[in-house]
């Protein structure tokens, strides 16, 4: 895998874009040709409405691909969720057993992309304004852009703390060592362009426009900041306006959540990350490939990974998101009726992202051939991020935290929590968290927002038997890359 960093990213940008119908970046020794025959220079690009909707989708695809593979060997390996086989690379093995370091290839992959995005998102924001458009298509275009920078900054502070603060596109070579930006200043920028984009965005798109950014992502991702925060009161307010709202509820049945035929039409559905590798042929996901026991029939299955026991046995018997759900226990007989058992990896395994009503994931999976989505935001997020703000204090609005609690838990087949008390509560939803969203991209973080990550890790670390060394803070390292290359960055505690 090729991996870019930011430095490389910015100077690619900053002598130009080549833009096409979807806005990619293409070679930039073609903008060394003073008399380019093929390349449209950003300058000769922003003039219709066409030309701002091409630049948001670009936006749109660099955000698809920093989600791809990168962030979850971050978000969800580097958890207590997940342990490497020995199927695995050594990549797998440090990340999971969290004996990376700062040179790691994902940690600098995931900055290099939100700092790409970024990039992209800043260029929209500084050149459309200027398009004469339809304005509330213009809006709508300004919004997006507003959404996913956001979403990037977010993802950013959340791994590495303080960051680089850019507001603008770069295109100059000059001046590109910036310093980290404290946190708080971070934050402000991201609930800015939170607050810019809920207006700007409609409630539901259809058509052609499926799949875009809603006003309910919007204010999803501001109450997930908010308690990002620990700005429970803001917390509870935005997503209790979400839940009021009446536009999502969730899906009767746990797995219509990763089922493809019903992606993004779903009503727990609020954004995904859409990978149709049908009508977008070799850009498919793949952690279904990752996460399937080896060998498993119809197609490649690599069986890299597999689930603690610790985590395996938080599923009661009869919770929907257990066997046959997030996990397959061997010996396992799937819809087709095929009786499946393996070595590879050594007990339960990821049966999530399987879709067995997909004849795809079922008899053809292939590298980037399956249409399973990333979820950037379903409901049932905002139900239990919710409860965890009005249990640290936030106001309750519609509903209280344990009925939003149980809202979840009774989906999956579960009773009523039947506790009282702030810290009893607390701990009920930080295990609901575990069970509903494994693999989901929220467990890394979820453990660093509540203070425990250390503690979780240790944890784990002895249960699959390695050497026990906790992590050195909550943050991840800043890239080495970074560092090398912009001297006016400085590292994070204990890396």
């Amino acid at each position: 895998m090729r991996i870019l960093d930011n430095r490389i990213l910015v100077r690619r940008v900053a002598v130009g874009v080549c833009l096409t119908a979807a806005a990619v970046l293409a070679s930039c020794s073609d903008f060394l040709d003073p008399k380019p025959n093929d390349v449209l220079a950003p300058e000769n690009f922003y003039k219709s409405a066409s030309d701002a909707v091409a630049a948001v989708n670009g936006v749109y695809e660099s955000t698809k691909w920093g989600h791809w593979l990168g962030y979850w060997y971050m978000s969800d390996i580097a958890s207590d969720d997940i342990y490497a086989s020995p199927n695995f690379g050594s990549d797998g093995h440090r990340m999971a057993e969290y004996i990376f370091n700062a040179s790691e290839w994902p940690i600098g992959d995931v900055w290099g992309n939100r700092y790409g995005v970024i990039n992209r998102a800043n260029a929209v924001l500084d050149r459309v304004p200027a398009i004469q458009m339809d304005e509330t298509l213009k809006a709508r275009v300004l919004g997006e852009a507003h959404y996913l920078r956001a979403l990037a900054y977010f993802e950013l502070v959340r791994f590495y703390g303080d960051v680089p603060l850019i507001e603008h596109e770069v295109k100059s070579l000059a001046n590109l060592d910036v310093a980290r930006a404290p946190q708080a200043q971070v934050y402000a920028l991201i609930v800015s362009d939170l607050q810019a984009a809920i207006p700007a965005l409609q409630d539901q798109y259809s058509g052609a426009d499926l799949g875009r950014v809603t006003s309910g992502a919007a204010k999803t991702l501001l109450g997930k900041v908010y308690l990002q925060q620990k700005n429970y009161t803001q917390a509870a307010q935005t997503l209790g306006a979400v839940i009021a709202s009446g536009r999502y509820a969730l899906n009767t049945v746990w797995k219509d959540n990763f089922t493809v035929s019903k992606e993004l039409v779903n009503p727990e559905s609020i954004w995904e990350i859409n990978y149709d590798a049908v009508a977008d042929p070799g850009s498919g996901s793949v952690q279904t490939l990752f996460s399937l026991p080896s060998n498993y029939p119809g197609g490649d299955a690599y069986g890299l990974m597999g689930l603690v026991p610790s985590l395996v046995s938080l599923f009661p018997a009869g919770d929907q998101r257990g066997n046959h759900g997030t996990f397959m226990a061997p010996p396992y007989t799937d819809r087709l009726g095929r009786v499946v058992d393996w070595t590879v990896p050594n007990g339960p395994a990821f049966d999530k992202y399987l879709d067995e009503t997909s004849t795809q994931n079922m008899t053809a999976r292939g590298w980037v051939q399956q249409s399973n989505n990333w979820i950037i935001s379903r409901f049932a997020d905002v139900l239990l991020m919710y409860a965890e703000a009005v249990n640290e204090g936030g106001t309750a609005g519609s509903m209280s935290a344990v009925v939003a609690l149980d809202s979840v838990r009774h989906r999956a087949g579960l009773p009523s929590v039947g506790v009282t008390g702030q810290t009893a509560l607390r701990d009920s939803i930080r295990v609901e968290r575990r069970r509903e969203f494994v693999f989901e991209g929220q467990r890394w973080n979820d453990l660093s927002r509540w203070g425990i990550l250390d503690q979780a890790i240790r944890a784990k670390q002895t249960e699959i038997g390695v050497p026990v060394k906790g992590v050195p803070s909550n943050l991840f390292p800043i890239p080495q890359t970074e560092l090398d290359i912009n001297h006016k960055l400085t590292q994070n505690p204990g890396w």
